[in-house]
């Protein structure tokens, strides 16, 4: 696997970066919305039966969005409805950045990293020509089939960062939209919650 490594030259050292970065931010995400999975199966209707919104407290508002949102209105004024309804808007919208989060880096790593195979690509066919010495076929062989190596070791690489990248992206989305249909249910059901013990 060493071997392999130092074959693919010089890129496989930012593809590599790449690699273990989105590793990790996969894992992550995939906990984060298991966590998220878990909450849902526990009935979220649970959250709705709080009387009163200063019974939340910040200790329990970590890895449970629907405690922060409740959490995050705390702020707002809350003596009519329509604030209530602008308060669970803005409140909801500031959450999905949490749910949005590490996109921009699975974007750019996927774009990024068949770019970085291709510039090894490039590297590995200049150094391939390098050694070729016309009229001397076969002289170089090793040398040339090297660069050759090289080449297609890199654009490998770049390529498997990124559909993996592509793929957990997609999966991460669907849950995402998934998670904001249930969030604006909760929304809607809390508010009419709220609204009865307040406003009638």
């Amino acid at each position: 696997m060493i071997n392999l490594f130092k074959s693919g030259g010089v890129v496989m050292w930012p593809l590599l970066l790449l690699s273990i970065l989105s590793l990790s931010f996969i894992f992550e995400r995939f906990f984060y919305w298991n966590n998220l999975a878990n909450i849902n199966n526990n009935n979220i209707t649970q959250f709705t039966n709080l009387n009163y919104l200063k019974d939340i407290n910040k200790k329990e508002i970590i890895n449970n969005p629907y405690k922060k949102l409740l959490f995050k209105i705390k702020n707002f004024d809350l003596s009519t409805q329509r604030n209530l309804s602008i308060a669970l808007s803005i409140s909801l919208q500031s959450i999905q950045s949490e749910f949005d989060r590490y996109n921009n880096f699975f974007a750019t790593t996927i774009a990024v990293a068949p770019l970085l195979g291709l510039l090894g690509t490039v590297f590995g066919l200049i150094n391939s020509f390098s050694f070729i010495d016309i009229g001397n076929a076969g002289v170089n062989a090793d040398e040339v089939t090297g660069g050759i190596s090289e080449a297609l070791i890199s654009t490998a690489a770049g390529l498997i960062i990124a559909i993996i990248n592509l793929v957990f992206t997609n999966y991460f989305k669907s849950i995402k939209n998934k998670q904001l249909r249930l969030m604006n249910e909760f929304c809607g059901k809390y508010e009419s919650f709220f609204s009865s013990k307040n406003f009638n």
